[in-house]
């Protein structure tokens, strides 16, 4: 299958370069370019189904593979860079498409920002209801903790310590691949919670792909609230090793990754001293999971 789990964007919300931006990290990524350079976070499952449709989907599609097989959408949460509401218009602009209508997912107090698209007429100038009217997009609500049949997976989304812009919990999926692998997306968040810690419980994960937002930032705390960085995701990594949830053969990805202090090289070094038992690598945008 055509976009089989691929990293479509990999950075935080600013983007690597941030384009107002002059320190050290962004003129090294003008510099050097290729997997320095980090368009907002995107993670295409397959041809139909990805998690997150964000700022930077336009460009994304044009260099890793279009969207005209996308139908289904799992949103993180509400922030911008995750979940750009332009896309849906984009879609109802396009002259061939599939009838289907590009489906949404939203978790918890998230689903809010349905309804208030539909009372705003600012928002795309007041057509999301039409949108849906003539089968444009469709929205659904995921409860955590339960799971769902979308696309011939099974979707589970977990809470995250993070907060949407509608109040939410930031949504992780754990997800069942097609081929049977266990997938588990966590980003946005920072240290699990505790009942996310309890739903992974001996899950014996294929492939954890975690954010490290804060990369080799400093100071932030073993727990951090809100986000991850290199040093709180090994403790995170320990953690989820003690039960079972990875181990030797779990491949763990990282990503959502931030402009504060480390280029993709400087994190690539600090990981392969680590000594860990499941491959870890430093995603970047464009990489394909095998």
């Amino acid at each position: 299958m055509k976009n089989n789990l691929v990293f479509y964007g990999t950075s935080a919300a600013e983007g690597i370069p941030s384009p107002f931006c002059s320190c050290s990290v962004c003129e090294n990524a003008r510099r050097e370019k290729g997997k320095e350079i980090r368009r907002r976070s995107m993670f295409r499952i397959n041809e139909e189904v990805c998690i997150d449709l964000g700022a930077d989907a336009l460009q994304q599609a044009i260099e890793f593979g279009d969207f005209t097989g996308l139908q289904h959408v799992l949103v993180t949460h509400t922030h911008e860079d995750h979940f750009d509401y332009m896309m849906m218009n984009v879609r109802k602009m396009a002259i061939e498409r599939t009838q289907e209508p590009l489906h949404y997912y939203f978790t918890d107090k998230g689903y809010d920002i349905v309804e208030f698209y539909r009372q705003n007429s600012v928002i795309i100038k007041g057509m999301i209801s039409a949108l849906e009217e003539s089968g444009i997009v469709a929205f659904h609500r995921l409860e955590f903790g339960k799971p769902s049949a979308i696309a011939g997976m099974k979707v589970t989304p977990l809470r995250g310590n993070h907060f949407g812009s509608m109040g939410e919990n930031s949504a992780n999926y754990l997800v069942r691949l097609p081929d049977g692998r266990k997938l588990y997306y966590g980003l946005d968040t920072g240290w699990y919670l505790e009942e996310t810690f309890e739903a992974l419980k001996g899950v014996e994960l294929d492939i954890l792909i975690s954010e490290c937002t804060f990369g080799l930032t400093p100071g932030r705390g073993e727990r951090p609230d809100g986000h991850l960085d290199a040093f709180s995701c090994m403790n995170l990594f320990h953690a989820l090793a003690e039960q079972n949830t990875v181990g030797p053969d779990t491949n763990i990805y990282l990503t959502h990754i931030n402009h504060y202090t480390s280029t993709h090289r400087d994190l690539e070094a600090y990981f392969a001293e680590q000594n860990f038992p499941s491959p870890i690598t430093v995603a970047w945008d464009g990489l394909s999971i095998m």
